[in-house]
């Protein structure tokens, strides 16, 4: 009986030996399909595009383009052109700062290996609530700021102080005179000295002495 088992025995582990490989092949055969069907759902797409601000040609630089919950993403260049790899049905978020965020979706069944597009950023300022900061530590303190501010002069009370009398008198008797005064002063001299050559004329020597030859002689006596 031994030598019937062992023979069985070593048949039967032929036997498993040479269906192990068939099984584990025909295994490969089944589950390949459905991997390469589960591979093959979502494809590579190179996706490309610019991004505009409205419906203006204006490029939006520094917008962040990537599917969430991924490593997949980039940002746009300072003309608003940007180039990504993305997989077939993955939803795209393009962000900025002061702009709404836009969603972009890759068809599940799309078939081409690039995807281009036109992204139009819209505008969404944000304002930001206004804070008033005071250099005081309480309120109490500002008051007292307030109270003790020494204010200007207004304009009529400057007025009527630069044209006091005896400020002006100080103001003419201490500042020196320029240019122009000097000249104005010069022509006035001048103007002074004639008025005074018109009411003392100037007499020549010669005519004196005429005049009084003419003396000598009776010239001047009246004649009857």
């Amino acid at each position: 009986m031994m030598p019937e088992l062992q023979r069985l025995l070593l048949t039967n582990k032929r036997a498993i030996g040479f269906l192990l490989p068939l099984a584990l092949f025909a295994f490969l055969l089944v589950g390949a399909p459905n991997e390469a069907a589960a591979q093959g759902h979502k494809r590579v797409v190179q996706l490309t595009g610019f991004v505009t601000i409205g419906d203006s040609l204006y490029g939006v630089a520094g917008v962040n383009v990537f599917v969430p919950k991924t490593s997949r993403g980039t940002q746009t260049n300072a003309y608003g052109f940007f180039s990504v790899p993305v997989l077939t049905g993955d939803s795209v978020v393009f962000s900025a700062i002061g702009y709404k965020k836009q969603y972009l979706k890759i068809p599940k069944n799309y078939q081409s290996q690039s995807y281009s597009i036109i992204m139009q950023m819209q505008e969404d300022p944000t304002q930001l609530p206004e804070v008033t900061v005071f250099p005081w530590p309480t309120e109490r303190d500002f008051k007292e700021a307030v109270l003790a501010v020494k204010l200007p002069d207004d304009g009529m009370a400057i007025a009527m102080r630069n044209l006091d009398p005896k400020r002006l008198e100080e103001l003419f008797s201490t500042t020196p005179m320029d240019g122009g005064a000097n000249f104005r002063n010069w022509n006035m001299q001048q103007v002074q000295r004639q008025e005074q050559r018109n009411m003392f004329p100037t007499v020549s020597p010669f005519a004196i002495i005429k005049l009084l030859d003419m003396l000598r002689n009776g010239e001047f006596n009246s004649k009857k």
